[in-house]
């Protein structure tokens, strides 16, 4: 009964659990009329309206019935305006809502907010990840939020709902790769992000004292080579330049990414870090020489001195506030700060946060 009163006359509240009382508006030919109905002891009541309403004494149990015989009442009185007709629209949000619950039984989670203004889902995809979606509901359907990797495509307005709900499965299909490739990038020592979600399309990996390779994946073209970034100091990076430009020729685009990025820096496996190992212990000077913590808002260090008789590691922000503090000591040149490395005292740089 709910939900056929909710289908028909959207605009019709209850007022309690038992639904036995509903308030609010029904719209007729373009026009909202107020009502106030109840069922006491079986037999249903007007107990406010704001037009003449029939008297029909005990004729009626049933609030739909009641409600259809008072619309089409109404319905003979008047005459249809040119009103703007709300009804419409949330009928229609409701019979596509309704049509996809049907149609789409597999759908881990949907829910239709009480306004009918937005509708979130999760949907378990072939590898058993949950993907989550949040619609916006006006006068067609959008994409507010999402759990894959951004793509222009998926923002685009929709006018039913099931061809938005095919679009993102098309997404969720054509990323698969892409998720089995950041899965397999996760069974080596993975240092940043702290906890991955699908739209980290980048791994900071541990592979040496101190050096750690940042690989980016591009998700909707996961089969070419990742961007790779090396962190640490610049004597021992620069043999792991080398080996690259050494090797990278020999990538094999349908190998196994891990076993192609250990081939390319000339390794026998990456690091694999203890169920109890400390962050620190491969990186033992790891930790910012300036908080002297590893992680600030969630980033490791991200710059080095490169004199090799310091080697000490700074997170940007650190390092910025640092050098700006000295004021005369610091030079701004473009979008970075120079100056002297707070423990040796050596030429240090730092882009501006």
């Amino acid at each position: 009964m709910e939900l056929q009163i909710l289908f028909k006359y959207p605009l019709l509240l209850p007022k309690n659990h038992n639904l036995n009382e509903f308030e609010g508006y029904i719209n007729v030919q373009g026009g909202d009329y107020k009502i106030h109905v109840q069922r006491v002891n079986g037999q249903i009541t007007l107990l406010h309206s704001d037009f003449d309403a029939p008297h029909w004494g005990n004729k009626y149990s049933d609030m739909v019935q009641y409600l259809d015989a008072l619309y089409n009442d109404i319905a003979a009185k008047t005459t249809p305006t040119k009103s703007k007709n709300d009804s419409e629209h949330y009928r229609h949000v409701l019979s596509e809502y309704l049509e996809f619950r049907e149609f789409y039984i597999n759908v881990k989670e949907c829910r239709l907010s009480p306004d009918l203004t937005a509708i979130t889902m999760k949907i378990a995809d072939e590898g058993g990840r949950v993907q989550s979606l949040k619609i916006s509901v006006n006068t067609n359907f959008n994409i507010i939020e999402h759990s894959l990797p951004d793509k222009k495509e998926l923002l685009t307005s929709y006018t039913s709902l099931t061809a938005l709900y095919e679009k993102f499965l098309q997404a969720i299909e054509e990323l698969q790769p892409y998720f089995y490739i950041m899965e397999s990038l996760d069974t080596a020592w993975v240092l940043d992000p702290e906890v991955p979600t699908p739209k980290d399309n980048y791994r900071r990996i541990a592979i040496d004292h101190n050096v750690s390779l940042i690989v980016t994946v591009n998700p909707w073209m996961c089969n070419d080579i990742p961007q790779l970034q090396f962190m640490g100091p610049e004597r021992l990076v620069d043999d792991y330049h080398f080996r690259i430009s050494s090797n990278l020729s020999n990538w094999d685009l349908q190998g196994n990414i891990i076993d192609e990025l250990v081939k390319l820096l000339e390794m026998e496996t990456f690091p694999v870090k203890q169920v109890e190992a400390d962050e620190t212990a491969l990186y033992n000077t790891g930790d910012c020489c300036i908080c002297f913590s590893l992680r600030l808002n969630g980033n490791l260090p991200e710059i080095n001195c490169k004199n090799p008789s310091c080697e000490q590691f700074f997170h940007t922000d650190c390092l910025y506030q640092w050098l700006v503090s000295v004021g005369t000591k610091t030079k701004r040149c473009f979008n970075e700060v120079n100056g002297e490395c707070p423990n040796c005292e050596k030429h240090i740089s730092c882009p501006i946060p």
